[in-house]
C-alpha cells in the first residue's frame, strides 16, 4: 500500500532533505507489551537510510532528525500507526553525524547515523528482536558484493556459532539462541572482506 503524506521540515531546510513519500505497514501479531522497537538501516542507494519501527498499538509517532550541532534538521508526525518502514535521502546534507529520534506514548528513542557522501561501504546492526527471548536480528548493507563473517561467542568467549554469507546489497537473519545461550553474555562479531569489524555484546 503506497500513502503519500504531506511532511513537516524546518523553515530552512525545505529543500535540505527529500523524504521518499511511501510509508509500508507490515501486519504483525498484536502483543501485549507496549515495547517499541527502532532499527536503521543503510539502503543500496547510496546517501538513503530506511528507518523501522514497530510496537504493539497504533498511535501517534514523531520522527525528528538532528545534525551534530543538536539543530532540527527534518520534522514529521504519523497517525495511527503501529508499524512502518521509511527511507530517508541524506544527500542534500552535509557529511557528517545525524541523530534520528522516534517519540511515541512509550517514551524516546534515538539512533546515530554517520554520514558520508558517496563513502559508505558497508553497515552491520545487530539488535534484539522485541518482546522476544534469546533472539537476534542481524542487517548487513554494503555497496558491493562483500564476504560477511558472523562469529557469536558466549560469556566465557567461547566460539558457538561461525557463518560467512556472501552479500550484495542487503542480508538480514534471525538467529534463535534458546538452544546454545548457556550464559548471560552473548558477543557477535561480525566482520566484513574489506575489513569493517563491529562487536556487539548482549
Amino acid at each position: 500500500m503506497i500513502i503519500f503524506v504531506s511532511s513537516k521540515l524546518t523553515t530552512n531546510m525545505k529543500s535540505k532533505i527529500t523524504v521518499l513519500a511511501f510509508a509500508l505497514f507490515a501486519s504483525i501479531a498484536s502483543i501485549a507489551n507496549s515495547t517499541t522497537s527502532l532499527t536503521i538501516v543503510a539502503a543500496s542507494e547510496a546517501s538513503v537510510y530506511n528507518v523501522y519501527y514497530k510496537t504493539s498499538e497504533s498511535g501517534r509517532v514523531k520522527i525528528s532528525i538532528y545534525n551534530n550541532s543538536k539543530q532540527l534538521v527534518f520534522s514529521e508526525i504519523l497517525s495511527n500507526v503501529a508499524s512502518f518502514m521509511r527511507p530517508y535521502n541524506f544527500s542534500n546534507l552535509k557529511e557528517g553525524e545525524y541523530t534520528v529520534v522516534v517519540e511515541d506514548k512509550n517514551g524516546k528513542q534515538a539512533e546515530k547515523i554517520n554520514y558520508a557522501m558517496n563513502k559508505i561501504t558497508s553497515m552491520i546492526k545487530v539488535s534484539e528482536v522485541a518482546n522476544t527471548t534469546n533472539k537476534f536480528i542481524l542487517n548487513v548493507t554494503t555497496t558491493g558484493t562483500e564476504v560477511v563473517t558472523v562469529k557469536i561467542f558466549d560469556a566465557a568467549q567461547t566460539l558457538v556459532y561461525n557463518q560467512e554469507v556472501e552479500v550484495t546489497g542487503s542480508f538480514g537473519i534471525i538467529y534463535n539462541l534458546s538452544r546454545i545461550r548457556l550464559t548471560d553474555n552473548i558477543t557477535f562479531e561480525v566482520s566484513t572482506s574489506n575489513g569493517k569489524v563491529e562487536t556487539i555484546t548482549f
